[in-house]
């Protein structure tokens, strides 16, 4: 089964296509091992789509360094196996979601260089595992 995929520092442009949270019967593979995917370094635009939240196996999300908008889906909190998390450099908007508390085995996060606005969530201070969170470069407030 594919357990990686990686199209990193390509010129691939246009929307992150919400089907890749489906890829579970793709006919090169069942895709419900997916471990890791690698789309950092592109021009991808649009939002990050809600479905990646069903690849329950993922443990490595790297979607930096692309044009990606819009607010981070709440469903990315469903990732219970996700250990690291990096959305840096995009043009995201709107609060960290509190879901990313949930995220127990999350050990890097890496947001920063976006438009994220709000508190930072009290949840991601539950998380025991995570040694790196790197937030700045955005527009967030609390105390």
């Amino acid at each position: 089964a594919l357990t990686s995929f990686r199209l990193s520092n390509n010129e691939l442009t246009g929307a992150l296509p919400s089907e890749l949270g489906q890829l579970k019967a793709l006919t090169l593979g069942q895709l419900e091992a997916l471990t890791s995917l690698y789309l950092y370094g592109n021009q991808l635009t649009g939002t990050v789509p809600s479905e990646l939240g069903q690849l329950e196996a993922l443990t490595y999300l790297d979607l930096r360094y692309n044009d990606l908008t819009g607010a981070l889906p709440s469903e990315l909190g469903q990732l219970k196996a996700l250990n690291y998390l990096n959305l840096h450099r995009n043009q995201l908007t709107g609060a960290v979601p509190s879901e990313l508390g949930q995220l127990e085995a999350l050990t890097y996060l890496y947001l920063h260089g976006n438009q994220l606005t709000g508190a930072v969530p009290s949840e991601l201070g539950q998380l025991e595992a995570l040694t790196y969170l790197d937030l700045y470069g955005n527009q967030l407030t609390g105390a």
